[in-house]
């Protein structure tokens, strides 16, 4: 009986170092697990820039490109995406009414400042020196109203207008918010 029990318990020793090394074993598999999702979200990344890329070459179709862009990126960041050319294009699709107008009115609103800034730059009347304090505020306005818009449409619904005036609001109510997205478009400004 006490050779059975030594049997026993050299066999309970032995399971619990099975136990032991297949759990130690367990981490580097978990590990390279996170590795490939990791992997597989910057393919999905690279996937996603040349489709926004692609959808952007004419000018026209820059915010549903956007707004497709934004509305993917927020299905990767809550693990809610499916296939990305497919949940890219549905967003490019469903929202490419309602981006094309506000893009077109950023589009026509840049312009005017643009044309304010080169009679600025070129005249040297009072009037121009009046109008380089307008266009100092209408700057403001541009920088604190454009960089949510593209976000805000890409996650809610809501009327073209109510959606500008909200992204200026939320851009005053945010701020650190705001300034991140404006940093980060900033630096890409920058850095071309």
């Amino acid at each position: 009986t006490a050779s059975k029990l030594e049997n026993v318990n050299a066999d309970s020793e032995t399971t619990a170092e099975k136990l032991k090394k297949e759990s130690e074993r367990k981490e580097p598999i978990k590990g390279a697990k996170r590795f490939f999702n990791i992997i597989d979200k910057f393919g999905d990344l690279f996937l996603l820039n040349i489709y926004f890329v692609l959808t952007s070459i004419p000018i026209v179709t820059i915010g549903a490109s956007f707004i497709a862009l934004y509305t993917v990126t927020n299905k990767m960041v809550n693990d809610d995406e499916g296939p990305v050319k497919d949940e890219y294009f549905k967003a490019f699709k469903s929202n490419f009414k309602q981006s094309t107008i506000i893009w077109l009115i950023d589009m026509v609103m840049l312009a005017a400042v643009y044309l304010q800034y080169v009679y600025v730059i070129t005249s040297s009347s009072q009037a121009a020196r009046i109008l380089f304090i307008v266009l100092g505020f209408e700057f403001i306005f541009l920088a604190f109203a454009l960089p949510l818009q593209f976000p805000l449409v890409a996650r809610y619904e809501n009327t073209t207008f109510n959606l500008m005036r909200n992204a200026l609001v939320f851009s005053v109510a945010y701020l650190g918010t705001w300034f991140r997205v404006f940093f980060t478009w900033g630096f890409l400004f920058i850095l071309y």
